[in-house]
């Protein structure tokens, strides 16, 4: 067994391309594993059926290259980053893999997140969920200014900049006052963790499902502010990969797969003996109400009423809402 300062560790991506600049992106991001300033990693990469044209060409040449390093699965039709997420975990932890970092295919990684994330697992034994930080970077690669940012992007770093969000009792927080925590590139797991509660196979907002029900059953959480990850949203669609392939429908889809999340997340609480059954209502109301702040925030003034009306049903204090 590994001490745990040299767990073995897995970077698990899934990869959907849809356009040229995509393979771009995913050398950038594999770039930036090779930049690592620990060598003891290996990757898998999850093509999640792409119709980009050449593209299993590009990606069997990735591998050939890696001296073992990168390993390529594919999915037989799309089925959303979850479910790709959830085959390379699977994979990763038939291959002795005792850390999953989770990673997206626009995206670039610290130059010492692995060695951090280690380092704090090594640190914090009751720890096996870390997360960082981000950068956010447009399709060029160049920093975009927090002024033109969205609503729901600012409202997932402004945390990190005042309290962060950790502990055992984070996703209380995350589920009442911050919303989502941080982009999946950030997040790094005790396998344990992410084989207990995969990502959900859903589609549009999958990860805030998720980490809600990570964060309930974890036994700690713990934030490294001095890795910040580049975070990639280009500024031609305004929003992310998922938001602009789903359209309209990204934010009823976010708000149903939030909920879902958010009430397995008190249930999970409920049944460790970390809430008593007299909160669950309370906690139920008060995530509908920030979850219509957010929605709110973005636009959907139709949906944020629905949320707050489902609150006052639970036993919220009930805010007037236009017909």
């Amino acid at each position: 067994m590994c001490s745990a300062s040299a767990l073995p560790a897995t970077f698990v991506m899934p990869f959907y391309g849809d356009a040229p600049e995509q393979l771009d992106y995913l050398k950038a991001a594999i770039d930036g594993l090779y930049r690592q300033t620990s060598p003891e990693w290996n990757l898998v990469v999850i093509d999640d059926a792409s119709p980009l044209p050449g593209h299993r060409q590009h990606l069997r040449e990735i591998e050939a290259a890696s001296s073992g390093r990168i390993t390529v699965l594919s999915q037989r039709s799309n089925r959303g980053q979850g479910a790709c997420r959830n085959m390379g975990t699977q994979w990763a932890v038939a291959h002795g893999a005792e850390m999953i970092l989770f990673h997206d295919a626009d995206d670039v990684s610290h130059p010492r997140r692995l060695d951090l994330t280690r380092l704090a697992f090594a640190e914090n034994p009751d720890v096996d969920f870390v997360y960082s930080t981000f950068i956010v970077i447009d399709e060029h690669g160049e920093t975009v200014p927090m002024s033109q940012l969205t609503p729901s992007v600012a409202e997932i770093l402004e945390p990190h900049r005042r309290r962060p969000v950790h502990g055992p009792d984070a996703w209380i927080r995350m589920g009442v006052e911050t919303g989502f925590t941080t982009p999946t590139t950030t997040v790094g797991v005790r396998s344990r963790l992410a084989v207990a509660q995969p990502f959900a196979e859903v589609r549009g907002s999958e990860d805030t499902n998720t980490y809600f029900r990570m964060a309930a059953a974890s036994t700690g959480i713990e934030y490294i502010p001095s890795m910040p990850q580049l975070y990639r949203i280009p500024q031609r669609v305004r929003g992310s990969a998922d938001r602009s392939r789903l359209g309209s429908r990204y934010y009823h889809m976010m708000a149903r797969n939030d909920r879902a999340g958010f009430f397995s997340a008190v249930e999970i609480a409920l049944l460790g003996g970390k809430v008593t059954s007299d909160r669950v209502p309370v906690l139920q109301a008060g995530f509908l109400l920030r979850l219509s702040q957010t929605m709110a925030r973005e636009g959907q003034h139709q949906l944020a009423c629905e949320l707050r009306r489902e609150a006052a049903v639970i036993g919220a204090p009930y805010a007037h809402c236009p017909a």
